[in-house]
C-alpha cells in the first residue's frame, strides 16, 4: 500500500542528517575560511613569506584537507554528533579569527593552532567510530558497521605470475600472426613474377 506523504516525510528526515555531517560541505565554514584568506591575511600579515604560508594553509582548509585526512588516516566514518559539534565549533572559531587583532606571526600561529585543534577533534570523532565499529561488544544495531575480515587472512592470488603468463601468451600469438602475415605477403609477391 502506497502512502502519498511517505516520500516527502522520508526526504525531510533524510535531509537534515545528511546535510550536517561534513565539515568541508558546510557553507558558513567555507565562507569564513575564504574571508580569512582573502580579507584578513592580506590586511593583517605584512611579511610576504608569512602571508604565503597563511594563504597556503587556508587554501588547504578550503580544499580537501579534512576529507583527505579522514579517508587516508581512518575509515572516513565518524560519530555524527561529534562531527556536528566540530562543525559548530569550527564556525565559531573562524568567526572569532575574522575579528582577531593579531598580526603577522601571531596571526599565523593562531591559524596553525586552529587547524591543529580542529584536526585533533576530527581525529577523536574518527577514532571513536573506528573503535566502536571494530569492537564487537561496543557495536549496537543502530550503528553503521564496517565490513571487517576476521579469521585467517585470505591467500592472495599470485598476480605477477598470472600477468607474466598472459603477456607471454599474447606475445606468442602476436609473433605467430606476424610470421603468417609475412609468409602470405611473400607468397603473393612470388606468384606475381611467375
Amino acid at each position: 500500500m502506497f502512502i502519498p506523504g511517505l516520500p516527502v516525510l522520508l526526504l525531510l528526515i533524510w535531509l537534515p542528517t545528511s546535510i550536517l555531517g561534513c565539515l568541508q560541505c558546510d557553507q558558513k565554514f567555507k565562507e569564513n575560511v575564504a574571508q580569512l584568506r582573502t580579507v584578513v591575511v592580506p590586511r593583517q600579515i605584512h611579511d610576504t613569506r608569512l602571508k604565503e604560508r597563511a594563504e597556503v594553509l587556508l587554501k588547504g582548509l578550503e580544499g580537501n584537507f579534512f576529507v583527505h585526512y579522514a579517508t587516508s588516516q581512518f575509515s572516513g566514518f565518524a560519530v555524527k554528533s561529534k562531527v556536528d559539534a566540530l562543525i559548530e565549533e569550527a564556525r565559531s572559531r573562524t568567526a572569532t579569527l575574522l575579528r582577531t587583532p593579531a598580526e603577522d606571526l601571531a596571526l599565523l600561529d593562531k591559524l596553525v593552532t586552529f587547524r591543529r585543534k580542529t584536526t585533533m577533534k576530527l581525529k577523536q570523532a574518527l577514532k571513536e567510530h573506528q573503535v566502536k565499529a571494530c569492537d564487537k561488544e561496543g557495536c549496537v544495531d543502530s550503528q553503521e558497521r564496517l565490513s571487517l575480515r576476521y579469521g585467517k587472512p585470505l591467500k592472495d592470488p599470485n598476480i605477477a605470475r598470472t600477468g607474466v603468463a598472459i603477456v607471454l601468451c599474447m606475445g606468442g600469438v602476436l609473433f605467430l600472426v606476424t610470421i603468417s602475415v609475412i609468409v602470405v605477403y611473400w607468397r603473393n609477391r612470388l606468384f606475381e613474377f611467375v
